[in-house]
């Protein structure tokens, strides 16, 4: 009997199933290290929704934490609508898929909203019911009190609204006095509005004026960086929010988290100004995100809720925008000033 056997050669098979199994850690720890993994484990298990907001906050709060522990940069996505997500259970799983800890939802029924936060209540915070079109403003009298309602319920935050046509005659100065109106009640309650607003100049002006009526009204003005006709591009700009900016500290900017156009050897005018021609963040763009870092967050525009594309356009977002400012600016964006905004805190490490 020989004490000692020799180390048996491995066989081919043996070596291949190795090779294998390690070429298939080293793709998974890559898409990770990329974005690209699911993370469904991060946020932990939450339970019942909390009664009241403390304990809401304080789940928010914790799922945050949950992901920054596994040296994840957080996601806060600002004004999803379940209009468009009507599957809660997806939603979050896409969520997952690209690193989105939180999202704030909205829908055109207030029942569709909580029952969605009472389902997820580690994930989806609730805002107030969305109106379609600009139906919010031929209702003055019962908008106001269904805002205030809401808000003494528990939503963190008024809208989106869908502004248009601020200054055309009659119909655009009803609109915008009952635009203050809802500034107002911000104002008081100190909940920040989501707007949605195509950047014409007209009511660009209308908009800076309700601004300066209500400085201590939170504005969260949605899709910055995207217009939605190219005959917008002269009016509008990274040096416009710069000024805006200054002009308005109770004013933020959601970045557009729609995809970079594909790169064209023809310039042609765009939509996207988030981006250079190349598909790569702007380096004006990025320069006035990191000098005015407090101004800016993350938020799905209308039309990202599409099931097939959330994932995609936030993975994207996610590689095209966060990871190209600067280390101090990632995480405002990507959750911070959310947080701020929503809770009325500052984030503490």
């Amino acid at each position: 009997m020989r004490l000692f056997q020799p180390p048996r050669a491995p066989t081919s098979i043996g070596v291949w199933l190795r090779l294998a199994l390690l070429g298939l850690a080293l793709l998974a720890w890559g898409l990770m290290a990329l974005g690209c993994g699911s993370w469904p484990a991060l946020a932990p298990p939450a339970g019942q929704l909390p009664p009241s907001r403390e304990g809401r906050v304080a789940l928010y709060e914790r799922t945050l934490r949950a992901y920054l522990a596994a040296g994840r940069l957080p996601i806060l996505d600002v004004g999803l609508s379940l209009a468009e997500w009507r599957d809660a259970d997806r939603l979050v799983r896409e969520m997952d898929a690209a690193g989105v800890a939180l999202a704030a939802v909205t829908a055109p029924g207030e029942k569709a909203i909580w029952e969605a936060a009472g389902r997820h209540p580690g994930r989806l915070i609730p805002l107030t019911t969305e109106a379609a079109g600009d139906a919010w403003a031929r209702g003055e009298g019962e908008l106001l009190p269904a805002l205030r309602r809401q808000l003494g319920r528990g939503a963190l935050a008024i809208g989106p609204l869908r502004a248009a046509g601020l200054a055309a005659g009659e119909a655009g100065e009803r609109r915008s006095l009952v635009l203050e109106a809802v500034l107002g009640l911000a104002a008081e309650r100190r909940a920040p509005l989501i707007l949605d607003m195509a950047p014409g100049d007209a009511d660009v002006g209308r908009l800076e004026r309700a601004l300066a009526a209500h400085p201590g009204a939170p504005v969260v003005w949605t899709e910055a960086g995207r217009i939605p006709r190219v005959e917008m591009n002269p009016g509008y700009g990274h040096a416009l929010l710069r000024a805006l900016s200054l002009r308005h500290a109770n004013l933020s900017f959601a970045l557009s988290t729609r995809p970079a156009p594909e790169p064209s050897p023809v310039i042609r005018p765009r939509r996207d100004l988030l981006y250079d021609p190349g598909g790569r963040l702007s380096p004006e763009w990025g320069a006035v995100v990191d000098s005015r870092v407090d101004h800016f967050l993350t938020a799905s525009p209308p039309g990202a809720g599409d099931a097939s594309a959330y994932a995609k356009w936030m993975l994207a977002y996610r590689r095209a925008v966060l990871e190209a400012l600067t280390p101090a600016s990632r995480p405002r964006v990507a959750y911070q000033n959310a947080w701020r905004l929503l809770t009325g805190r500052e984030w503490k490490e």
